[in-house]
């Protein structure tokens, strides 16, 4: 049975059931901080992209990550630069190319922003034992490279 099937007349919170029910709620606080931000989700998606990613990335790389045109990325981006919440960069290796990094005022915005959330999650965290925190950390481990997987441009 899956965690979505009825079983007299409820759900059951299985695991997969209760990280649709993460996403959803993840949803909503990217839509609150945007809120909070002044800024669309559009725009929180590209901060975020900026923010995470592993190496600086420029306007070419996020109009592929999120999906829309380099002309519109163009436009995201001096309207977020406008804003005061990313900053051009030229890349030291090859001064051609455009780093985007987030500004260090908005990166304390949303800091403090996420504050409360953050204090709360790591709260959670910390009333599991060792070894249930283990537990937690490999399924989670294991649920993001699922995720990863499935975003592969390979797969799509």
């Amino acid at each position: 049975m899956g965690d979505e099937e009825q079983a007299g007349g409820s759900r059951r919170a299985g695991p997969t059931w209760l990280l649709r029910q993460l996403q959803t709620a993840m949803g909503d606080a990217e839509t609150a901080l945007a809120r909070r931000l002044g800024i669309g989700p559009t725009d929180l998606a590209a901060m975020t992209h900026l923010t995470f990613a592993p190496t600086p990335i420029g306007p070419r790389e996020l109009s592929g990550r999120l999906g829309i045109t380099p002309g519109a990325t163009t436009e995201l981006v001096d309207r977020l630069e406008r804003a005061g919440h990313l900053e051009r960069r030229r890349d030291t290796v090859d001064r051609r190319r455009v780093q985007l990094h987030a500004s260090t005022a908005t990166l304390a915005e949303v800091s403090g922003a996420l504050g409360p959330l953050l204090a709360a999650l790591d709260a959670v965290a910390a009333g599991l034992d060792a070894h249930d925190r283990d537990v937690v950390t490999r399924y989670l481990g294991d649920v993001l490279a699922a995720y990863e997987g499935f975003a592969r441009p390979d797969l799509a």
